[in-house]
């Protein structure tokens, strides 16, 4: 298996579990009484259910792959796309958090639902610039040896 498919495999995999826990912690905040919490686990749904499907449809796309043959120059092109989209979702989770953090300030303490959104936004948006920049900067360089 070429060292790109075993990165992208363990990317995913980290990914799912990431949208699952967030998908069930959110699920278990609805149950609260507080419209702040409420808030914070929809947003927790919302962008654990967008990162479940984007695992699972990677997962299942490197699994094509796989199954037909996985050739160098493929798994190169594949790295250098990879990488590009984790450094620019990189500067996208800034916007996140950067947003995130401006709709909770707006709610001055006094709307706990935006307040909920907007630090569920900054969340979301501070763990993917972790887990984005971490992965950008470990993606190793599909070598010409690497293929089928």
């Amino acid at each position: 298996m070429p060292r790109i498919a075993s990165f992208q495999s363990q990317l995913t995999t980290r990914l799912l579990a990431w949208g699952l826990f967030n998908v069930i912690i959110g699920a278990l905040l609805q149950g609260t009484s507080s419209p702040f919490w409420r808030a914070f686990g929809q947003q927790s749904i919302g962008w654990g259910l967008i990162n479940a499907a984007l695992a699972v449809f990677g997962r299942r796309s490197l699994r094509r792959k796989l199954a037909r043959g996985y050739p160098t120059e493929e798994a190169q092109r594949d790295a250098r796309n990879l990488r590009r989209i984790l450094w620019i979702n990189t500067g996208l989770d800034v916007l996140y958090i950067a947003g995130g953090w401006k709709l909770a300030r707006s709610c001055d303490g006094v709307d706990a639902k935006t307040c909920g959104h907007g630090v569920g936004v900054g969340v979301q948006g501070a763990f993917l610039f972790v887990f984005d920049l971490l992965h950008a900067i470990r993606l190793p360089r599909a070598s010409s040896s690497e293929g089928r």
